[in-house]
């Protein structure tokens, strides 16, 4: 390895190491005792969604529903930890940064295969699906955050060279295996085609894609083959159940293990309280969020925006129709992330400053859109925000879009606002860039078309001292929340319930459920 450069695989390869001595010791109690552990092995492994798939393409993927499933087909060059978030190896046994914080290389792992018959995985096909990412021609929702790349080689085939236009501090945040993170087989979309691969993904995951039945479930396989060693069940089916009780008769009946996005407060108590349930939540990286569309009159006008702000009753959304399960978002960072900060403006519920801020900004009458997914929460908390902002003065038009139909709109970015999470990795510069980065206007995230943020997010992104980046980015919290262009309507947290059936499940901050991990007692 050339002096220049600095090692960052140490600690990754420590992790290696140890996960491989902890296996051998699996290994080992499985070869002592196996008349006893076999019959813990296998079985089908049934998941709830609230929502059914509609794109599974890393470069376009949006809903946890989506990403869920690709979570188990696909790999990125490394993953988070499940449990602590740190990056660890995936896809790239290790890899090294030059001294300038321009270069990062990885090594691929060998003897790794793609999902049916596609061959073998090679840095080739990680050129790929980045370079696929950046394309304009894909249309991407996240070239964004890829934006500062300058070049993706494969100088031999277990090699990524990644090349930046600047250091950028986060950049394995944006190869994590998580959205524009996946790796794809270039064969596999050069052979199904590049718009059918969205619903027959090829990856190299403990899961392969089997079948999807619209608006009734999922079905993956086990993949025997996989290079961490073969999932301990047989197959995962995720049901589409869209009412959340009767989900919960579903969990306490037995028909399915685990009940993954549950959000009604009275299904949550209800499920504490079940026998042989487990609940688990934690809080999440995302705030679910009012987008505002700032090339919209009159929305253009920042008084209009912190008139919103004003008018929406958040604490008695959360205390009301919540129950105390959600918290207070007071920027689009959630307290998961360091850079966290109640250091900005606040607005508490003031519907006389509502309206002293709209008569000074000389607005007459005017409907706002609320736009919403039709799906629970969010088709039903526009509700009282309507109410709220009624009350102030400003008419409401409620809009509930089927998803297609919603993240087309969003997509096109004519509408006036949005009721969005933006869930991602725990690294700031993800729901910051997606959200307010003009290289994420629609197409990509940024439906406020907000486009005072760039300077901010590039400065912290080249800035290496850690205690200094999180300065900048608490400055970016200040100036987004003066200027309004999103209002954290709450910071979300994420709950989860099985059956005592289901060992071995690690509910993640990143909203999707993977379950590698489980085991099914019978």
């Amino acid at each position: 390895m050339d002096r220049g450069e600095i090692r960052l695989s140490r600690r990754a390869a420590a992790g290696v190491v140890a996960r491989t001595l902890a296996g051998g010791a699996i290994a080992l109690a499985v070869g002592l005792g196996a008349m006893s552990a076999a019959s813990a092995d296998g079985g089908t492994l049934r998941v709830r969604f609230g929502s059914d798939i509609g794109n599974l393409d890393p470069a376009r993927i949006f809903q946890v529903e989506n990403q869920t499933v690709a979570g188990h087909v696909f790999n990125g060059l490394v993953k988070y930890d499940q449990a602590t978030n740190e990056i660890v190896p995936d896809l790239a046994r290790e890899w090294s940064v030059s001294a300038d914080g321009l270069t990062y290389e990885f090594k691929l792992r060998q003897g790794v295969e793609f999902h049916k018959g596609y061959g073998p995985l090679t840095a080739d096909d990680v050129k790929f699906s980045l370079e696929r990412v950046l394309d304009p021609a894909t249309k991407s929702r996240y070239a964004g955050q890829l934006a500062g790349v300058k070049s993706v080689d494969a100088p031999d085939p277990s090699t990524v060279r990644i090349t930046l236009e600047k250091p950028n501090a986060g950049l394995l945040n944006k190869v994590t295996a998580f959205n524009q993170g996946w790796i794809m087989s270039r064969k596999a979309v050069a052979e199904i085609g590049d718009d059918k691969v969205a619903l027959n993904p090829i990856g190299t995951g403990p899961f392969v894609f089997e079948k999807w039945t619209p608006g009734s479930e999922v079905r993956l396989s086990a993949n025997k083959s996989y290079f961490e060693g073969a999932p301990k069940i047989d197959a995962v089916v995720f049901k589409v159940i869209k009412d959340e009780t009767a989900a919960a008769i579903a969990l306490e009946n037995g028909e399915i293990d685990i009940f993954f996005a549950l959000q009604s407060p009275v299904v949550i108590d209800r499920l504490r309280k079940a026998a042989s349930i487990t609940v688990l939540d934690r809080p999440a990286n995302h705030t679910i969020n009012l987008v505002l569309n700032t090339s919209i009159k009159p929305l253009d006008d920042v008084r209009v925006r912190r008139a919103i702000a004003y008018g929406v009753n958040r604490k008695a959304l959360i205390d009301g129709f919540f129950k105390g399960t959600k918290g207070m978002g007071h920027s689009v960072l959630t307290s998961s992330f360091p850079q966290y900060s109640e250091d900005v403006p606040q607005y508490p519920y003031d519907p006389e400053k509502a309206k002293a801020l709209l008569a000074e900004a000389g607005v007459g009458d005017f409907t706002l859109d609320l736009v919403s997914v039709g799906f629970s929460p969010y088709d039903q908390i526009v509700v009282p925000i309507a109410s709220d902002l009624n009350k102030v003065g400003i008419k409401t038009n409620i809009k509930v879009l089927e998803r297609g139909a919603y993240l087309q709109a969003r997509g096109k970015g004519d509408i006036m606002t949005c009721v969005t999470g933006v869930v991602g990795p725990p690294d700031p510069d993800s729901p910051l860039v997606s959200l307010y980065a003009t290289q994420s206007f629609p197409p990509g995230l940024n439906t406020s078309r907000y486009d005072k943020a760039d300077d901010l997010l590039a400065r912290a992104a080249t800035e290496q001292d850690a205690d200094k980046r999180t300065g900048i980015y608490r400055d970016l919290l200040k100036q987004t929340m003066s200027d309004v262009p999103v209002l954290p309507l709450y910071a979300d947290r994420l709950f989860l319930a099985h059956t005592a059936k289901v060992e071995g499940l690690v509910q993640n901050s990143l909203f999707t459920v993977l379950t590698y991990s489980v085991s099914l007692k019978n």
